[in-house]
């Protein structure tokens, strides 16, 4: 048994190796591009020069975003001035090979037979939405190896109780809420505490997930300090009033204003340039600090990580808590149309169609096998404002129920099994 499995071990990766790379070749055959300046575009990224020039006061400053995929950004542009796409690419493909493999691993971990692991890892693979983000030099590629990676060592941790297991988990989860500010402090806190909870007679082990935890715990607290904002993005206030708000009928927030319910911010939809906001916090002192006084980025566009945000976050997170208790209501009009959003293809993404374009048709062939969703390229507002049923990926929620239905069901048949043995 143990020969096998050890073939497996073996075979497996040369195996998925030869698919990845092959596969990898022919998208680049169809037209897939790397597309490496990503960051000279999005609002979640520093000012180009001040990555090449001053990265190390500008990440220390950075209050809207956890620091690490600008870390790296600008280490690349630094240290690899000319040939830094190469580099990026290669990572990328690098963490797409061990993605490929995790999924593998994770699937065996969890009695998946071996066959059926194999297939998801090729499936995965080679699908359109994971060729799209893994030539896209963004947090979003990097985040889904970090999460897959950190379950097969969970799994790891939890059969083998071995300390190097439980450290290497908790520091994958860390990196992850040091990448993408959604995974907060407290999701890692919870992710520990059931780790811990699950660990029985060996709770003593669960202290290895604590040098990861005190690790982002000190990002939170220099925002504290610097910033006196206990958050990894201080754009979580701009970001929960645009979704209590998309709803909001034309005229309401007005009419809310005026009886005092919230302040003249909230007719200021989020995201607005620096001076903008310096309208409604002119107190805002100047730092002699790049990153938070300048206005513009060196290549076009608003510096969204300017210090007045800060004052702007704070407001709008308060006016968006006061329009949730009143009237709580437009807040629940938003929900239908979130879950139809996570049930869509992960390639029908606007940011993402320029990459996509060269294998379009075969993205349209493949969410309409395996996700059941017949259109793609809805826009925001159609979005937003309407349900449209062929946007929908059916199959995906149909395998969401069963898995959700499915799992307490498995679980207690095994605990019973368990018990009477």
């Amino acid at each position: 048994m143990d020969k096998v499995k050890l073939r497996n071990n073996i075979i497996a990766p040369l195996l998925l190796g030869g698919i990845f790379f092959a596969s990898r070749l022919l998208y680049n055959q169809a037209g897939i591009q790397f597309r490496a300046d990503s960051f000279t575009g999005i609002w979640h990224f520093i000012d180009i020069n001040l990555l090449k020039t001053d990265l190390w006061r500008s990440i220390f400053y950075l209050h809207t975003q956890p620091p690490l995929m600008n870390l790296l950004t600008g280490i690349g542009l630094q240290h690899f001035p000319n040939t830094y796409a190469i580099i990026f690419q290669a990572c990328f493909l690098l963490g797409g090979y061990f993605l490929s493999i995790a999924i593998y691993l994770l699937g065996n971990r969890i009695g998946i037979p071996n066959y059926l692991s194999m297939l998801l890892a090729v499936w995965f693979s080679i699908s359109p939405a994971t060729l799209v983000f893994e030539n896209d030099l963004f947090y979003t590629y990097p985040v889904t190896v970090l999460l897959v990676l950190s379950g097969v060592f969970l799994a790891r941790f939890l059969e083998n109780k071995r300390s190097i297991a439980g450290l290497l988990f908790s520091l994958l989860l860390a990196l992850n809420a040091l990448t993408w500010g959604l995974f907060h402090i407290v999701w890692l806190l919870g992710c520990f505490g059931i780790v811990a909870l699950l660990l029985k007679g060996n709770r003593r082990k669960a202290w290895w997930l604590a040098p990861a935890f005190l690790l982002v715990f000190a990002w939170y607290a220099k925002n504290a300090i610097v910033f006196d904002s206990f958050t990894a993005s201080t754009w979580a206030g701009l970001n929960f009033f645009k979704t209590v708000t998309i709803k909001i009928p034309d005229g309401a927030r007005e009419q809310w204003v005026n009886d005092g319910l919230v302040s003249e911010l909230a007719l200021v939809p989020p995201y607005r340039s620096a001076e903008v906001y310096l309208q409604y916090f002119p107190d805002t002192q100047l730092t002699g600090i790049p990153i938070l006084d300048d206005h513009d980025k060196t290549l076009g566009g608003r510096n969204q990580h300017h210090l007045t945000y800060v004052y702007a976050g704070e407001r709008y997170l308060k006016d968006a808590v006061r329009i949730l208790m009143f009237a709580p209501q437009y807040y629940l009009r938003t929900i239908p149309n979130s879950l139809s959003i996570f049930f869509h293809s992960a390639s029908d993404y606007k940011p993402t169609y320029s990459i996509r374009t060269p294998i379009d048709s075969l993205d349209t062939a493949w969410n309409r096998l395996f996700y059941g969703q017949w259109h793609k390229d809805e826009t925001l507002r159609e979005r937003s404002f309407t349900f449209a049923p062929d946007y929908v990926g059916w199959w995906l929620l149909l395998v969401f129920l069963i898995v959700v239905i499915a799992t307490p069901v498995y679980n207690g048949y095994s605990t019973k099994v368990w018990n009477m043995d």
